[in-house]
């Protein structure tokens, strides 16, 4: 499978060295619905782009899971094949500094092992819920379709 865009380094990188700090750059939402407001207050083509850029993550050990964006450089970084492929990663899954595993080349393309950072475990947040407009309130999704079913359905985009 080719990768159709990809982050690579400017420059040469010493193992150990900060290749991605996302603590001032990641968006951190409180809650869902104020990633539901920015998400559709954006044009449909930017909203497909943002969820796909959308992941969750627990900023703290045994913290509330939140909902966190990339809207900077990092969102162009693909997923190594396999996890040696990887040459940045979090020191911990609550992480946002991302490290160089190894020496990284000039012109060399940035993966990283996505299982830290990719998780798309919406049901531990309030993103898998829908308002029933037929009685005025919201209830949970399946946990599996929350995403699918927040974004296609309940807001009847056409991702196509």
């Amino acid at each position: 499978m080719g990768r159709r865009r990809g982050l690579f380094a400017s420059r040469d990188m010493r193992k150990g060295e900060v290749v991605h700090d996302g603590t001032d750059s990641d968006v951190v939402f409180p809650d869902a619905v104020a990633y539901r407001r920015f998400v559709f207050a954006l044009p449909r083509k930017a909203a497909c782009d943002i969820t796909e850029w959308t992941w969750t993550q627990r900023l703290e050990q045994d913290g509330p899971m939140m909902i966190m964006l990339a809207i900077n450089a990092s969102a162009m970084l693909n997923p190594s094949f396999t996890s040696e492929e990887a040459n940045v990663l979090p020191e911990t899954s609550t992480s946002q500094l991302y490290y160089a595993t190894r020496n990284i080349k000039r012109g060399e393309e940035i993966l990283t092992d996505l299982t830290f950072r990719d998780q798309r475990d919406f049901a531990a947040t309030d993103l898998d819920e829908e308002y029933d407009e037929s009685n005025g309130k919201w209830h949970r999704t399946a946990p599996s379709l929350s995403h699918y079913i927040f974004v296609r359905l309940t807001y009847k985009f056409d991702f196509q």
